[in-house]
């Protein structure tokens, strides 16, 4: 073999090498990220679970004389920790019963959703 076959050949054993090195290096860098993503996924499905779901559910209501939709919003929003406001909730419970106006009479039925951290 003359020198310039030599540096040939050498030439692609090196090249094969750094063929081989470089698919090591992507593989192991491959499973690197793959070992990070699951553990960061892990920890932000365990910080989920930590917290109280706060479930939605939906009763009937019997008004009593004296009653308002703000009297029932304060006393079913008062129960849960949650982010609506009572004319939020009252807006919600007069579309529900598909009320023109915030007039109720005693007697009447209502439906309302209220707020519970049981599970169901």
């Amino acid at each position: 073999m003359n020198s310039s076959e030599q540096r040939i050949w050498n030439n692609q054993i090196r090249r094969q090498r750094e063929r081989k090195r470089n698919i090591i290096l992507a593989f192991c860098t491959f499973c690197l990220i793959l070992i990070l993503s699951l553990t960061i996924n892990s920890f932000l499905s365990n910080a989920k679970t930590n917290k109280e779901m706060t479930c939605k559910y939906y009763k009937s209501i019997m008004i009593e004389e004296g009653d308002t939709l703000w009297s029932i919003a304060s006393q079913n929003l008062n129960d849960v920790n949650i982010n609506i406001t009572i004319s939020a909730y009252i807006k919600e419970i007069m579309k529900m019963n598909g009320l023109q106006s915030d007039r109720i009479t005693a007697g009447m039925y209502l439906v309302i959703p209220y707020y519970s951290n049981d599970n169901p």
